[in-house]
This record gives structure tokens, sequence and C-alpha cells, in this order.
């Protein structure tokens, strides 16, 4: 159904990929007791297929919760994967929407509940109520990114419940806000009110099905009957005035006993932290409401802040630094260069992606590690990108302290490669323009000029698009240069995946710089530059350079200062 009583449980909305490769639309239950017959969530948009993965596993945890299968222990979860191994039972489904009186509230343009939006909601400003593309914020206002070269006028009611999924969960927020009412009652919404994945990044596994997936990521946590879902606990006007400042009034006097101005706001808006990875993962972010359909589209949408979040809630799908601060994704830099960062195992769990540790013992195989986020510009509201990378993963690399720590070597190799990359085509790209630079009164060349030529030669982007193909090759095999027999690794001639990744980086970092620099052409001056730089590469460029002695340090032997 299309129409106002649109049903995000029983209608079909969410895009899937069926196990036999097909496409097909699914409904939250379709999608969840047909789960071994799909592939995985598929969507032109990396927020859309993150936001309805953590939408589904919110869902999945109130239903165990529900059953009496709270996941408190592995114990409890391996019980419930033998008990939900065709699917999630319709039984189960049917008691949850039951016990916990939430049946009625999955319909998008309820009256009385609609799902994930406050009823009623209208706010004020001259922009309000705005176009319903205001949800898929990549492009809002008509402005598209480089991910979509179309910007729709309209969405239709399937499009509108995915964006409105996706924009609770992922979006920027700029300092102006709109203010709005229900009935009589106002509310003044705080700007900055970022999404709870709008820092860092998101990492999830992948099996074989989504119902591989759902278990792969549904880890064991003694689950509160706090931890609630959106859904069962739809928000509401007066959730959002109890969090926001009192505004002075008459009789409200400063510390000089002056009254103070009327209106103004007292204190701070007060930010919200989650009971649990239910209720983050379904946060009420951005207070809506979607005009009802016409002809099945979805023209407006009264559109401001939310509730606000801490500035860091704990999430259980997000890799954290030493230092608590969630890892993100570089604008220059594709994921899989920081997949040592990644699977890092950190001595506090809560800031290592959990799914990770609870694979190595589930017993179901990850096929593929996805990392998915936002690039942010200088400013906070700025949007760079939007990236979703997939990775072939071993299991044994997940837990493997020995494992981690070459690849982060191995990644190492790369890196200091690719800087001996960036100061030869420098180098190349100063003699070119200053043949005598690096004499001792030599001229040098203009920086802006220098730049721009460098530029032009960089190598660089070209060695690493080439090396990621070598490096999913070296996740694959990399587990079979350790011999588990003696407990270590295996001689060095026959770490193949190894010596074949170190054999690669030269290889690509020799061939990017080559063919970088034939755009100089075949000019004297270019000739004589590139001659005068080495554009092989061996064994040393991939290592650290030997440490400078200390020439304030002793020379001597015995420990005496040599005289």
């Amino acid at each position: 159904m299309n129409g106002p009583e649109f049903d995000l449980l029983i209608d079909v909305w969410i895009p899937c990929i069926g196990v036999d490769n097909n496409p097909k639309l699914e409904s939250i239950r379709s999608a969840l007791e047909s789960s071994v017959g799909i592939r995985a969530i598929e969507h032109e948009s990396p927020a859309v297929r993150a936001a309805i993965l953590r939408l589904l596993l919110a869902f999945c945890y109130r239903v165990a919760h529900a059953n009496d299968t709270s996941l408190r222990s592995f114990r409890a979860w391996k019980e419930l994967q033998r008990q939900w191994c065709n699917g999630i039972p319709a039984s189960w489904i049917d008691h949850y929407l039951s016990v916990c009186s939430c049946r009625d509230k999955f319909r998008l343009f309820d009256n009385k509940w609609p799902f994930f939006q406050v009823a009623g909601l209208k706010c004020s400003g001259g922009k309000q109520p705005e176009p319903a593309t205001r949800l898929v914020f990549e492009q809002f206002a008509g402005t598209p990114t480089s991910l979509w070269e179309h910007t729709p006028v309209l969405l239709t009611v399937k499009d509108a419940a995915l964006f409105l999924v996706a924009c609770q969960a992922f979006g920027a927020s700029a300092s102006n806000t709109s203010n709005a009412t229900v009935g009589a009652l106002e509310y003044s919404p705080t700007g900055r009110t970022f999404t709870p994945t709008y820092t860092g990044c998101i990492v999830w596994l992948e099996g074989a099905n989504l119902l591989e997936t759902l278990m792969l990521n549904l880890v064991d946590y003694d689950m509160t009957d706090t931890d609630i879902p959106i859904w069962e606990k739809p928000l509401s006007i007066h959730t959002l005035r109890a969090r926001q400042p009192r505004k002075a009034q008459e009789g409200d006097l400063d510390n000089n006993g002056n009254q103070i101005k009327i209106g103004k706001k007292l204190g701070d808006y007060k930010a919200g932290v989650p009971t649990g990875p239910v209720q983050l993962f379904t946060w009420p972010s951005r207070a809506v409401l979607l005009s009802q359909p016409d002809n099945e589209m979805v023209k407006t949408v009264h559109f401001t802040q939310g509730l606000a979040l801490t500035d860091r809630p704990v999430d259980p799908m997000k890799p954290y630094d030493k230092e608590g601060k969630p890892l993100a994704l570089q604008r220059d830099k594709a994921a899989w260069r920081d997949l040592h960062s990644l699977l890092a195992i950190q001595s506090n769990r809560n800031r290592t992606v959990l799914a990770l540790g609870h694979a190595s013992r589930c017993g179901i195989p990850a096929r593929r590690l996805n990392v998915a986020g936002i690039a942010r510009g200088d400013e906070a509201a700025k949007i760079l990108f939007w990236r979703h990378e997939r990775m072939p993963l071993s299991c044994r690399l997940l837990t493997d302290v020995n494992l981690i720590d070459r690849l982060g070597h191995l990644l190492e190799n790369s890196e200091l490669a690719a800087s001996e990359l960036f100061h030869r085509a420098k180098r190349i790209a100063w003699l070119y323009l200053a043949p005598d630079c690096e004499s001792p009164n030599g001229r040098k060349p203009e920086k802006d000029e220098a730049a721009k030529v460098m530029e032009k030669i960089d190598p660089r982007p070209a060695y690493w698009a080439r090396l990621e193909k070598h490096f999913f090759d070296l996740l694959e095999n990399l587990p079979n240069d350790w011999d588990a027999a003696n407990d270590d690794w295996k001689p060095e001639e026959q770490q193949s995946a190894t010596n074949e990744w170190r054999k690669a980086i030269k290889r690509e970092a020799t061939r990017a710089l080559e063919e970088s620099i034939r755009s100089l052409g075949t000019t004297a001056r270019a000739i004589q530059a590139v001659a005068r730089v080495r554009t092989d590469f061996n064994d040393s460029d991939l290592n650290p350079p030997p440490a400078k002695a200390d020439k304030n340090k002793s020379q001597s032997k015995g420990g005496k200062r040599k005289k």
C-alpha cells in the first residue's frame, strides 16, 4: 500500500538483493522472516544502507528481548542463532508487537504516531514546509553532490521512508534552525544537533545472507528495560520541550538584581544520553513531519532539529582511537589504508567494534568488512563526500594480534613508499623548473609554479588505486604466512603473501612514477630532470630511514667520553 496507510512493517520499501542476485523490495517483517533468501540491503546511498541495517538490528534486539531470549551472554546468543536458523520466526515478531503494544507504530502517515516523526509538527519560517528532498541531506535545496547527478523534486512514499530513516542516523546541522509548534505548545530547538553517525565511521560485518549479517552484528549485551526504540516511545513535543532551556519571564533577575530580558533562554539545551544500542540506533535527532502523499508522492516536510546527543555516545559499530575519539574517514585516503587501525584490539572493549570480536567465536564466516561514513570539511556542517567500502576478510584477521600487527607493518611499507614517491616527484618538478636548484647558489623555483607541476605529475593517486587489488589479495592470503603448528611466522622465504605484497608495492610505485613523469614531455629539460632522480624502488624504500646518530652522545667504548 502506498497511500496514507503505508505501513513499514508490512508494506515493501526496503531495497534488497536476493541470494539469486535479483533486486527486490521488502517490508520490515518480510526482510527478517525471509532473511536467509536475501543477500544484502542495496541502495545507491551508503547512508540508507547503514541506517536500515541499524534499524533492523534494533528491531531484532527487541524481538529477542520480548521473547525471553535477551542477549545477556554468548550462550544466549547461540540459543538465538539456533532458533533463528531459518530467519526470524513470524510468531516471535507477533509476540513482540503484542507485548510491547507497538503494532500500530509503524505507519508512515499516521495522525497519532507517524513513524519516526512528531505528530502535528508545524515549523515556522519562510521556507517551511520545505521540499521533501530536505530529507536527502546530501542534495537538499537542489544542490546535488558528486554521488548523484539527478535531483528529484518529489519523493515517492518508499523513498521518503528510506531517507527519513537515513536522515535521523546521518547528517549535519548548521547553526540556523526552525522553531516549531504542536498545537499551542512551542519548541525552540538548539542548532548543531548532529546525528549519531555524523562523526567517525560505521563498521559492520557481512555474511552470506542478511540473516548472517544480522547475527554477526547482533552482539551479546545485557539489555535493560529502558533501552527501547523510537517506535515503542515515539518522539513527542513534550519530550522536546523538556530538553530546551527555560525562557526568562517577569521576575527573573540576574546577579545584579536586574530583570532579565523577557524570552531570553536561561541555561543550555539538555543533551540526551542513549540508554543502549537500541535507543542509539533509532535516535530521533530530527523533528520531522511528512506531508500526506499526493498521488503516491511526498511533496513537503516540516523539518527541524530533534533531540541533541551527548558529544560522544559509545557506539558499538564505531572504532575509536586510544583517546576515545571515533576514527573518521579521510577525503584522500581509502578506508583499507587504515584497516589496521579499524581492527586494532583496544584494552577498553568499548573502543573496538564489538562485532569483530564477536565474529571470531560465533561460527559464522564473515565474508566482507563494511566501512561507511562521512568525510567532513573544515566547517562543522559541511559534508565533503560519502563513502562505503567493502573488503574481503578472513575471520582470523579479526582477533589474531600477530596478523593484525603484521598487517600494520605491511601497510606502513606502502605508506613509506608513497612518501618516497612524493619526494621524488617533487624533486623532479623542482629540477624541471630550475635545473640548478640543488646547487648551493642555484635558483629555486616559485612555490606556486612548483606546486602546479607537482599536481600534474603526482604519481600517488595511480599508485594507491592499483595497490588496492593487491591489498585484497593480501587480506585473503596473509593468514597462510603463519605457522599454526609452531605458533610463529613461517621462514621469510615461505611467507608468500607478505613477499608478494612488498613486490607489488615496489612494482606499482615504479610504474606510477615512470608513467607520471611522461607528462613532462621529451624536451631536454624534462629528460635532464628525470635522469637525476631514481625511478625504481627497492626494499630500502619500504622501510623507515635509519635513525640519525646524536652527535652529542658519547662515541667512546666502555661508557667513557672519547677525549
